[in-house]
């Protein structure tokens, strides 16, 4: 055997090694579920998502489907949201997870659906829920089913609005504890306060930003912020948002400006 023959089969197995060598020290030997300090799963739960995120044990960390196994856990678990998928070295996969709040629901067959802020269905009751939630009024949702996502725009952008004003959650169920869509030529929302007050946003243009117009309007009269407007102080009535000279205006009334 001459050099040259020596030196290309040495060539050979040395890649043959670094090949073996990189398939099972890379390879995966475990799938754990990681969450924060406040969130509890069960050791049930935690088996189920493992064995929801589809990650075959031996397959190499470096082509493993982050999307997919995604994909997979959110929809074995629609409670529960994966933030990010990490691989640790030497051959470990960390699906960390924390777990969707619901806090609005709305009519659909069957019941009531429940939804996060991203307006997930978490799960479908058959009676309506208590505090802490937020009712959407004046809509049905069509075809319903846990873990699916709940196509309504105007709530979507309603919840925009409410975090943009810092109401996250169950802070904005707190804040209106029910909001009604009337549909028609002239579509709004009208947002009921816990302390009596419509606040009435017109579905057009940006929902999310006239909800922060009448809502600084209701908390200036709420704590005193306005006390030379015509409605200082005032906890009920209707606050709905009026154009006057190119500009918009919130108005105040103590009945309904809308039919």
């Amino acid at each position: 055997m001459n050099k040259r023959a020596v030196i290309l089969i040495s060539s050979l197995a040395a890649v043959v090694i670094a090949v073996v060598l990189a398939c099972s020290i890379f390879a995966v030997g475990e799938v754990r579920v990681v969450t924060g300090a406040d969130v509890a799963l069960d050791e049930e739960t935690q088996k189920g998502i493992v064995a929801a995120a589809g990650v075959k044990e031996g397959s190499s960390i470096f082509s493993l489907d982050e999307q997919a196994v995604t994909a997979n856990v959110e929809a074995a678990f629609p409670e529960v949201k994966v933030i990010t998928i990490e691989r640790g070295f030497p051959g470990t996969v960390s699906v960390n997870c924390a777990l969707r709040t619901p806090f609005i629901y709305v009519a659909c067959e069957g019941g009531y659906a429940l939804l996060d802020r991203e307006l997930k269905v978490i799960k479908i009751v058959s009676s309506a829920p208590g505090e802490g939630y937020m009712f959407a009024g004046g809509y049905t949702l069509s075809s319903a089913q846990a873990g699916a996502f709940a196509d309504i725009p105007w709530l979507k952008a309603l919840v925009a609005g409410g975090e943009s004003n810092y109401f996250m959650n169950q802070r904005l169920a707190y804040l209106l504890p029910s909001v009604t869509y009337h549909g028609g030529e002239n579509a709004y929302l009208d947002m009921l306060t816990n302390t009596g007050a419509h606040l009435i946003v017109y579905d057009e243009g940006d929902i999310a930003h006239m909800f922060s117009l009448v809502y600084a309007a209701y908390k200036g009269c709420l704590f005193g912020e306005s006390e030379n407007s015509p409605y200082a102080y005032s906890q009920s009535g209707w606050f709905y948002p009026q154009a006057e000279s190119g500009r918009v205006n919130i108005k105040y009334s103590q009945t309904a400006p809308v039919a």
